[in-house]
């Protein structure tokens, strides 16, 4: 039974944590009674890689986190969990989906960057077949060439479905009307779907973007940032519920995973065997397909802050251009950038990974 002085510690810790104080540091005298509790979805993928070295490298223990990590074969399977209560935070694209449910008054904000297209760096390929390839479909400028031909995506209002959409619109095209989108599929059966000749092209993320050109399926063109460099493909989005009551531990998440990003990113460009180990062992892929994907291995922004410009042309895309979202969404409505804003300054003050 609780002691009338630990009763009385994790009342002062609770209170600390509502102030913004860093009360649970160091590691070392933080009692797992006194941690901040928190349940997040993620994907297995290789862009997941910031969780699995926080993990691996025990950051949540230093900020005093107890992580609950769950995993999910779609992001989109994620959310429903958040809505309904039984996650407190959940990764998950820009989709038309999420624009919809925030223009209703999504019970969750966008508060932290996961992952972005940054040239050099980003996961996203546009693989084509060879009859496309041979049509001359090797560069965004010729994507009006896809007129009238199929595009495999994973579901409608996906990022998929927008950087190939707003690809085949700079070249003169209507998305709406002009390319004939064929949903449903996994990136893997997407592949398989450009070999079968059921599909003429396809946004698929590396590593799985290799197995377009190992099969002889078609080519890899060109990449997602030779259409919209620094796209935001994602961001981390927290309960509001959750928020209300503990914005203490969504802070020392954001400087867990804004550090742990920055790792990620420079093992990504120096292929480190260490972290190819841990995100391999969390992800299941063979290790030398990590290190043949690197450095596209997604990118995280050095400050946890999300493209909010590439995140808000994506809301008017679903828009004004597919139809797909019915109001406009705000900024203030979709995001609160406070909790990376704060995380970023207390690494820069007094970084606790060392």
């Amino acid at each position: 039974m609780p002691t009338l002085e630990s009763k009385t510690r994790r009342r002062f810790l609770a209170t600390s944590a509502a102030a913004g104080a860093l009360a649970a540091f160091p590691a070392p005298f933080v009692h797992a009674q006194d941690k901040l509790k928190l349940r997040i979805g993620i994907v297995p993928l290789i862009s997941s890689g910031p969780i699995f070295l926080a993990e691996a490298r025990k950051y949540f223990d230093k900020v005093g986190l107890d992580v609950d990590v769950q995993y999910f074969k779609d992001g989109a399977l994620a959310m429903p969990a958040l809505v309904a209560g039984e996650l407190d935070m959940a990764a998950t694209t820009l989709n038309a989906g999420l624009f919809n449910t925030v223009g209703k008054g999504a019970p969750f904000k966008a508060f932290l960057d996961r992952g972005v297209e940054k040239p050099g760096s980003g996961s996203m390929t546009i693989a084509a077949s060879n009859a496309m390839v041979e049509a001359g479909m090797t560069s965004p400028d010729k994507m009006g060439l896809l007129k009238g031909k199929k595009i495999a995506i994973q579901a409608p209002g996906s990022i998929d479905q927008y950087l190939f959409g707003k690809g085949v619109e700079r070249a003169g095209l209507n998305p709406r009307t002009d390319v004939d989108w064929s949903a449903g599929l996994s990136y893997p059966d997407i592949v398989k779907a450009i070999g079968a000749g059921q599909a003429d092209a396809a946004n698929v993320p590396v590593p799985l973007g290799f197995l377009v050109e190992k099969n002889k399926f078609g080519k890899l063109v060109f990449s997602g940032w030779d259409i919209e460099p620094n796209c935001q493909l994602a961001c981390w989005v927290v309960s509001t519920n959750y928020l209300s009551k503990s914005r203490e531990a969504a802070v020392r998440f954001a400087m867990v995973h804004t550090h742990a990003g920055r790792e990620y990113n420079k093992a990504a460009a120096e292929k480190d065997p260490a972290v190819v180990k841990i995100i391999a062992d969390a992800t299941k892929v063979p290790p030398p397909l990590i290190v043949a994907a690197a450095p596209r291995w997604t990118w995280f922004t050095d400050d946890g802050m999300p493209n909010v410009k590439s995140c808000m042309e994506q809301g008017k895309f679903w828009t004004d251009t597919l139809k797909l979202v019915k109001a406009d969404v705000t900024e203030a409505q979709l995001f609160d950038l406070s909790i990376a804003k704060e995380a970023a300054e207390r690494l820069k003050s007094k970084n606790p990974f060392g």
